[in-house]
């Protein structure tokens, strides 16, 4: 797990970008081109219109290399072949997939009209199996070393998740933590401690190329139909289910009124069936044993990233966020076997 820090921040829309997209790409030669931030973590993304057309022009960080963004391109083609709608990017007018900008790769794909993202119960449902067929499409591909690992990701491997906690918990003590921040200091330390136990009886799973980010506005519907798969930004090789553990994680943060009842159990076991059902290759007894401890480990990768923010008050707001995922983790870590008998 890496998350780089530095000058490396995201980019700002500035006069030579438009410049580019003009010269390189021939867009916005007639007319002044209509600008919006789409926002974003990482990347700069902007939907740039320009009379009738309207385009996605993305922006990434330095660490971005041509390898892992070519690697990128490749998998989005190899999921929109595959029948997952997913962005192709425009050519250059030189027939280039990206072209760059102060240091910085960028591409241009056409704007895909939606009216939703994947934020709800029904629209999960709906997403989960076209995240199995993901993971089927993904699983042959091979990629370079700079494809396989994100420079910058939100999950942290099994074997990696204790140190990591613990770097973040001892940036915490360091500044000298209130009460509520000490409890999550000692609550995130029991998490990262009773998986780490639990995960080495699991030994090695399968890894491959999986998406990264299977959540929210990276899975766009319209008229209650799923249209487009994007942002292969946190892409990697790891186990598919700490994939999916991931878009269970989001989604039991989200969803805040029973976390750990019953009921949720079984619709969290709904999804997982039906991520199951896109797969060519449905989950092992294995992978469905191990899938509550990979959704137990989920938030340790922010507590671990507290370590690498710059601030001491963005620190303090992360763990503050933190506070309530790692309750219900815990409460996962300390009784495994109910989870692993419900999604059996």
């Amino acid at each position: 797990m890496n998350v780089p820090r530095g000058p490396a921040l995201r980019a700002r829309a500035n006069p030579r970008l438009l410049d580019v997209l003009r010269e390189r790409y021939g867009i916005g030669i007639a007319s002044q081109p209509d600008v919006k931030d789409l926002g974003g973590s990482s990347n700069l993304n902007l939907l740039v219109t320009v009379a009738a057309e309207r385009y996605v022009v993305r922006v990434y960080r330095p660490w971005v290399t041509t390898a892992r963004l070519a690697d990128i391109q490749r998998a989005r083609e190899t999921l929109d072949e595959g029948g997952v709608s997913s962005p192709r990017p425009i050519r250059t007018l030189g027939g280039m997939s990206w072209t760059s900008v102060d240091g910085r790769l960028v591409e241009i794909e056409r704007y895909v009209e939606h009216d939703a993202t994947m934020d709800s119960w029904e629209r999960l449902a709906l997403g989960l199996p076209l995240l199995g067929r993901v993971h089927s499409l993904l699983r042959p591909l091979r990629s370079s070393a700079d494809g396989k690992r994100a420079p910058a990701a939100n999950t942290i491997a099994a074997p990696a998740a204790l140190s990591w906690t613990l770097a973040g918990t001892r940036r915490i003590r360091d500044w000298g933590p209130s009460p509520t921040e000490s409890r999550l200091v000692a609550a995130a330390e029991d998490l990262a401690r009773l998986v780490d136990a639990a995960e080495r009886h699991v030994g090695s799973l399968p890894r491959q190329l999986v998406h990264g980010d299977f959540w929210d506005n990276n899975v766009f519907f319209r008229a209650g139909q799923p249209v487009l798969v994007t942002d292969l930004d946190f892409m990697g090789e790891r186990p598919r289910i700490d994939d999916l553990a991931l878009t269970l994680y989001y989604t039991n943060s989200t969803f805040t009124d029973d976390q750990v009842s019953d009921e949720r159990v079984h619709r969290l076991r709904g999804l997982v069936d039906a991520y199951d059902s896109g797969l060519d290759e449905g989950l092992t007894a294995v992978e469905r044993r191990a899938l509550p401890l990979a959704l137990a480990r989920a938030p340790l990768c922010f507590i671990g990233m507290v370590a690498a923010t710059d601030t001491e008050a963005k620190g303090r707001r992360l763990a503050a966020e933190m506070a309530e995922d790692v309750s219900w983790a815990l409460d996962i870590a300390r009784a495994p076997r109910r989870w692993q008998d419900a999604f059996a």
